[in-house]
């Protein structure tokens, strides 16, 4: 396997991928969860993140400090400052859109009434969706945030499988849908702060992704 390598110059390949129509965009649209689909345009939800960042980058050192934090500039940007790649044969890699770490206070994503505050996405090099974490940030509700979720999607798809090997979480529950793979764990850090995250995974690529990904980069994820 390769190296994980920074995207310095990707982003400008990835523009002439050919992309879903209408797609939603990071910062302006909120994504329902509930209701996902594989069709998803990742790169089209992501790109103007990107296009922002290296904007402000770009003033800052050219010693427009004003400018590179200019309210204006910044009124959308969430915080996404690359992709990195993954390459897992000479000719395939996948695309990782990678939030940078932030306990924002916006609402990015919401499966019913469970909100999202971050959202991390993963695309191979066709730019088709392979799978996302959405993040669930709770500071005074403990678990309830966490119990809430779990209890709509055992509504939707029945008993989860409970994953206790290797998993370094809290709780680790999976379900098998029919198109995705979704996966649902809780974190504690040490003031006690309880993170929720889930996980929507292709269906069909699931075990070339658990194959090729997980455990083998400190980008993802589940275990």
């Amino acid at each position: 396997m390769k190296k994980l390598t920074t995207l310095s110059f990707l982003f400008v390949f990835m523009l002439a991928i050919p992309s879903y129509a209408q797609s939603p965009e990071l910062g302006k649209d909120k994504i329902d969860l509930k209701a996902f689909s594989l069709k998803f345009n990742v790169n089209g939800f992501y790109s103007n993140q990107i296009k922002t960042h290296k904007k402000s980058v770009s003033l800052y050192a050219q010693g427009k400090t004003k400018d590179a934090f200019s309210k204006e500039l910044l009124k959308n940007y969430r915080g996404i400052e690359n992709t990195d790649t993954l390459h897992i044969s000479h000719d395939k890699y996948l695309v990782f859109y990678l939030m940078k770490t932030m306990r924002t206070k916006d609402t990015l994503a919401t499966f019913e009434n469970i909100r999202f505050q971050k959202l991390d996405m993963v695309a191979n090099d066709k730019n088709e969706f392979q799978s996302l974490r959405a993040t669930s940030w709770a500071y005074k509700d403990g678990k309830k945030n966490f119990n809430s979720l779990k209890y709509k999607l055992e509504t939707l798809y029945g008993n989860p499988q409970i994953i206790e090997e290797k998993s370094q979480h809290e709780e680790y529950y999976e379900w098998a849908a029919p198109e995705l793979i979704v996966s649902l764990t809780l974190d504690k850090d040490e003031d006690m702060n309880f993170s929720t995250k889930l996980y929507l995974t292709k269906k069909s690529e699931y075990e070339n992704f658990k194959a090729n990904v997980i455990g083998k980069t400190k980008y993802y994820w589940i275990y």
